[in-house]
């Protein structure tokens, strides 16, 4: 294969950034190939540069017959500029004199410029030119500058067409101008916003099928840059979100891509966090967002509402080990708002989802001894609670021993609480018989003493 030598290409694009002083034959009277000896000229010396452009051949013939393609018939075909930024790339990979690079460069700019005009498509070829730019450019501030405002345009024209390249492109640049100081972290949040509504709607909706695989290795890319550069806080994201939610409130796609970043950059303790969830959960529930609201509105205290998250969790999530500790919780809110017998219901039905816990147990024991008051108004009877109490905290470390510290803490607090030997006896009781505790809890239990 025939390649181009160092330098060839410098004198012939330093043409470009002068001018042309001959006429554009074949678009003075708005044809492909202009008339007559210039028509057969244009359509010869195409011809030429195209079959050993097709052969990666670039050599001194072929510049020139590209180079009046270029300059008289600009209308013939795009593989004009297609081929003539090819050829210039390969230059700037060669040259290695910073000045000749630079007009290398602005030759290339040129040849996308024109491609524009005569054949439009401004959003995808500004797409191209701003890629090639950024490649190809010194990474001074300026001309990343440059480059990011070409595809700033490039993907508000193109929207969801822009390719991954351009989009992770954009987005590197954004980066860079932010840790430059060029730019604020609000304009790199609103850059990711940007760029990741249109990489989620080509993954979601795309139908080519090779892009939508581009994206897709793209967007981790996207994510990592945003989530290490520094502008991803939360006193940028939430007022930027928070003005996405009050424009598009019922955009189910913003809402979950919101929620997610706000997760991952933990801004989740927000007002705005909070009210995209139960939004989302409305529209698209799910037992793991309805978890997670039940668990921030218990921390809250507002157990009631906490209820209602936690059975709708329980509702919709279909593994037993999951829905085991979603009852365990909803337990212990209910004890909190002291239903002891409905607490003592959730708590054995997360045993018979998950027999291996003791916590569980933990809870009913400390049911049992929260209810001992109000149980009975006889002293023995209440003391007597204590001994159900104490034989849930037995079962909990019985159940999984790595909790035996912990039940036996509770065991050695409600343990002082039991009856004396005196008191068993005057109730006509002693040690070792069989009780059973009355009211609500209904258990059988052994008589003890303190």
């Amino acid at each position: 294969m025939r390649t181009i030598a160092k330098g060839i290409l410098t004198g012939l694009f330093l043409i470009l950034t002068i001018g042309f002083v001959f006429g554009q034959k074949g678009v003075e009277d708005g044809s492909k190939y202009g008339q007559g000896a210039d028509s057969i000229s244009c359509i010869k010396n195409f011809s030429i540069y195209r079959s050993n452009a097709r052969q990666n051949n670039y050599d001194n013939i072929t510049q020139e017959a590209w180079k009046l393609v270029y300059t008289e018939c600009p209308k013939a075909s795009q593989y004009i500029y297609i081929d003539g930024v090819n050829m210039v790339k390969i230059a700037i990979k060669k040259e290695e004199d910073a000045a000749q690079k630079e007009i290398l460069i602005d030759s290339m700019m040129r040849i996308y410029d024109k491609r524009i005009k005569y054949f439009n498509r401004r959003g995808s070829i500004l797409g191209r030119k701003g890629v090639d730019f950024i490649t190809s450019s010194e990474k001074t501030v300026e001309n990343m500058q440059e480059g990011y405002e070409i595809l700033k345009e490039s993907i508000s024209l193109e929207k969801y067409n822009s390719r991954a390249p351009q989009l992770l492109t954009f987005f590197q640049a954004s980066n860079s101008l932010f840790q430059a100081g060029a730019i604020e972290a609000g304009d790199v949040v609103a850059d990711f916003g940007t760029v990741m509504e249109i990489a989620d709607y080509v993954i979601l909706k795309g139908t080519n099928k090779r892009e939508k695989a581009n994206v897709i290795r793209a967007k981790p890319s996207i994510e990592q840059i945003f989530e290490d550069g520094g502008a991803a806080n939360c006193d940028d994201l939430v007022p930027y979100y928070a003005n996405k939610f009050n424009e598009t409130p019922e955009d189910i796609e913003f809402l979950k891509k919101a929620t997610d970043l706000l997760k991952s950059t933990k801004c989740t303790d927000s007002e705005i966090y909070f009210n995209m969830a139960v939004k989302l959960n409305i529209m698209e529930p799910t037992a793991d967002l309805a978890y997670e609201l039940a668990k921030r509105i218990n921390k809250e205290d507002k157990l009631n509402e906490a209820v209602v998250y936690y059975k709708q969790a329980i509702e919709l999530q279909e593994d037993d080990l999951q829905k085991a500790k979603y009852y365990l919780e909803l337990g212990d809110v209910t004890r909190r708002i002291g239903d002891y017998s409905q607490s003592r219901t959730y708590a054995l039905k997360s045993i018979e989802l998950d027999a291996t816990s003791g916590y569980p147990y933990l809870l009913i024991g400390n049911i049992y001894a929260a209810s001992s008051k109000s149980c009975s108004e006889e002293e023995f009877e209440q003391k007597a609670v204590y001994w159900a109490a104490v034989d849930q905290f037995a079962k909990a470390k019985s159940v999984d021993p790595e909790l035996a510290d912990d039940a036996n803490k509770f065991i050695d607090a409600y343990k002082p609480h039991f009856p004396d030997n005196e008191t068993i006896f005057f109730y006509n009781y002693k040690q070792g018989d069989s009780y059973t505790v009355g009211c609500w809890i209904n258990e059988k239990t052994t008589v003890r003493a303190r």
